[in-house]
């Protein structure tokens, strides 16, 4: 039987050159199933990556040096060139996003102020470990946008298809991290208690820019949109109770991210991914 571990260093990871040309005026302001909820979600979303992809890059870049296995390092290169287009092309849709009446400038100065205070202040190891734990959250949504139907219908095209093809990537490199850290740090203890803190205060910032974006829209109070707020975590589709039983593996001695085998979706879409030329 194939390990986890042997599934991680099978897995190539190339980076995409990306060119998806928003026409807003072709886009609605809720955007996701004519849904405010479900379209400021993704939004809220989108607004963590930009900062947060560029803190990933740095821990894992951070501990390289302690890397002697040539397959992981060839990874880790095709991670940070991944991130680095996930980032550009986040803060191009956010930029967007300033069309309806959003305040993604003072939010980005929040994420840029953040992350130059964690680089400082917090250390690498910790980083890593926060990298290791959103890395997984990424991971475990992606595999629902690639496999439930229902996480994506409605949609409209465009955002769609940026959003299935980062979950594409995330899928390929949800263990460069983790390799990283287990070959440069280890720590059982250090990486399930920031899972715990991360889950908080992941929930805490999205929650915070969603309600941001609900009261731009005039949706804050409207008890329809906060109905189909808990259809989409726990109804249809589900989110939180499907990813659930995932999110928890993450607190296993033994856990590793490719325990969840799902290489089968790096092929079953790899003709969408097509479409974009490696760089």
């Amino acid at each position: 039987m194939t390990t986890a571990q042997e599934i991680s260093a099978s897995i190539d990871i190339p980076g995409r050159k990306m060119d998806f040309e928003f026409e807003l005026d072709d886009i609605p302001r809720h955007w996701f199933a004519d849904d405010a909820f479900r379209s400021t979600y993704m939004n809220a979303l989108s607004c963590l990556f930009p900062e947060g992809e560029r803190m990933f890059m740095d821990a894992v870049r951070a501990h390289q040096n302690k890397i002697s296995d040539p397959r992981l390092l060839e990874q880790i290169k095709g991670f940070i060139k991944q991130e680095a287009i996930h980032g550009h092309e986040h803060a191009q849709y956010n930029d967007y996003l300033k069309k309806w009446g959003y305040p993604i400038d003072r939010i980005n100065k929040i994420e840029k102020a953040e992350k130059v205070w964690m680089k400082k202040w917090v250390p690498k190891s910790h980083r890593l470990a926060i990298t290791c734990a959103l890395e997984h959250f990424t991971a475990i949504m992606a595999h629902q946008v690639l496999t439930d139907p229902q996480a994506t219908e409605g949609m409209h095209p465009q955002f769609k298809q940026m959003w299935r093809w980062h979950a594409i990537e995330e899928t390929e490199h949800k263990a460069v991290a983790y390799d990283v850290y287990q070959q440069a740090v280890g720590s059982y203890w250090l990486r399930v208690i920031t899972m715990i803190n991360i889950t908080i205060m992941f929930c805490l910032r999205t929650t915070l820019y969603q309600l941001i974006f609900l009261w731009k829209d005039g949706e804050l109070f409207n008890p329809k949109t906060w109905w189909r707020g808990f259809q989409f975590y726990f109804l249809k589709p589900g989110m939180v109770r499907k990813i659930w039983r995932d999110y928890l593996d993450y607190f296993r001695r033994d856990f590793h991210p490719w325990d969840h085998d799902n290489r089968a979706l790096l092929g079953q879409w790899e003709a969408e991914a097509q479409a974009y030329k490696p760089v």
